[in-house]
């Protein structure tokens, strides 16, 4: 491998090896940005962009250019320093410093085969996507990595009341408890019923350990059954008392006895968990220190699930907090002119009001889990029979977390069936 220094080349150059590489058959792709500071986030998705070819060729904005975009005091690194941060990866093959704001230059000199991006905009946003579509290249936009963008690591060592070297590394610990109860009113025992040759706990509790945010899984049921099909496959079980009432309950015990900050409450009856977005439940609570609870939404698209009871809908704020949680179709949209007699509950095209699905997966500051679970049942709680209302009627600010996950628990044997096939690909 070379070393770093003989991977950063001026963009001419850079371009000429492009184009003999190309004769060879190579697929080369391109990316380009500031990279004020490498972190965690970059780099996975330096990793992601070279998986798309043969070549990754990265630009990184010179000094006036970042100072330009991101405004005085940016950026942090010099730019041989960052071009050489750059360079020292693996994944990257070639290294260019440019003063432009934006690529056009680069990538008409160049003209890679694809020409990738990662953020939460679209290609239609991009500027030099027409430039690429132009000569039959190919733009990507890869999703946003969820970890603290250079702007957050900034704004945390600026807040830096304990010091930048204390901001900068400072982790959360967070513990996943999956309560698992074998007797379950519709499905007796299934959490231990196999699924494409593992119990239907194992699936959960493996993927939950994929949780790039989580220190540790722990598995807290009340049956001995249980308790030794999860010592089968090595999981950290724990016993609880078997006259909880909830779920929380039972987290809310296992978690009195640890010392960790965040807990988060993982459903132990849906085996296709997505590790992403227990991290998108736990993320948030690096960046605000006074929150106390979170948990996951993701769009409704059908109208079958906007009436549909057993949907629990969640309306929220303009900073993401929760303002309610229904059985019932909320929001409602009121319908122009005349309101009728008879309602009709409607998905509108275009509505800025955004419907939400909210998927049971819980993250509580561990102290307040424990206040939580300490408290009576509230009167909405009970009306509409979902105990995160206890949170809101006690004033509680309840974050709302919005991902593409979408959860599919099981609760009958044709729902094992089903997601049996998912897994095996039927």
């Amino acid at each position: 491998m070379p070393f770093p220094d003989e991977k950063i080349k001026p963009l001419e150059e850079v371009a000429q090896i492009a184009h003999q590489l190309k004769e060879d058959g190579k697929r080369i792709v391109f990316t380009n940005g500031c990279f004020d500071i490498l972190h965690r986030g970059h780099a996975e998705y330096l990793f992601r962009a070279k998986s798309l070819g043969d070549v990754l060729i990265v630009g990184v904005n010179s000094d006036s250019s970042v100072r330009q975009l991101k405004g005085e005091g940016r950026p942090i690194l010099d730019q041989q320093t960052r071009a050489y941060i750059i360079a020292s990866l693996s994944c990257v093959d070639l290294v260019f410093v440019f003063d432009e704001l934006r690529p056009h230059r680069a990538i008409s000199l160049i003209k890679p085969h694809v020409h990738v991006k990662g953020g939460d905009y679209t290609e239609a946003e991009l500027p030099e996507a027409p430039l690429v579509k132009s000569y039959g290249g190919e733009v990507i936009i890869l999703p946003l990595i969820k970890s603290e963008s250079t702007t957050q690591i900034i704004e945390r060592v600026k807040r830096g009341a304990r010091g930048a070297a204390v901001e900068l590394s400072r982790k959360l610990k967070a513990v996943g408890i999956i309560p698992a109860r074998y007797a379950s009113t519709r499905f007796e025992g299934k959490v231990i019923m196999p699924i494409a040759g593992k119990p239907m706990i194992q699936h959960v509790y493996e993927r939950a350990t994929k949780a790039k945010h989580l220190n540790s899984v722990i598995i807290a049921t009340d049956d001995e059954r249980v308790m030794s099909v999860a010592r089968s496959f090595c999981a950290d079980v724990r016993m609880t008392s078997p006259a909880h009432p909830s779920g929380t309950d039972r987290v809310a015990e296992v978690a009195a006895t640890l010392d960790c900050d965040v807990v988060v409450n993982i459903q132990g009856d849906e085996p296709l968990l997505d590790p992403e977005a227990v991290d998108a439940a736990v993320e948030p609570f690096e960046r605000d220190d006074k929150l106390q609870m979170t948990t996951l939404a993701t769009p409704i698209r059908h109208i079958e699930d906007y009436l549909n009871p057993n949907v629990v809908k969640v309306v929220v704020d303009l900073q993401s907090r929760a303002l309610y949680f229904s059985r019932s179709p909320i929001p409602f949209f009121r319908p122009s002119g005349k309101m009728p007699s008879f309602i009709q509950f409607n998905l509108p095209d275009g509505a800025q009001a955004r419907v939400l699905r909210h998927i049971g997966l819980y993250a509580f500051k561990r102290e307040f889990l424990l206040e939580f679970s300490s408290w009576h049942r509230t009167p909405l709680e009970i009306a509409e029979g979902l105990e995160q209302l206890r949170a809101l009627e006690h004033g509680v600010r309840v974050l709302v977390v919005e991902t593409d996950y979408e959860a599919i628990g099981v609760d009958t044997p044709e729902d094992l069936a089903r997601v049996e096939r998912m897994l095996v690909g039927h």
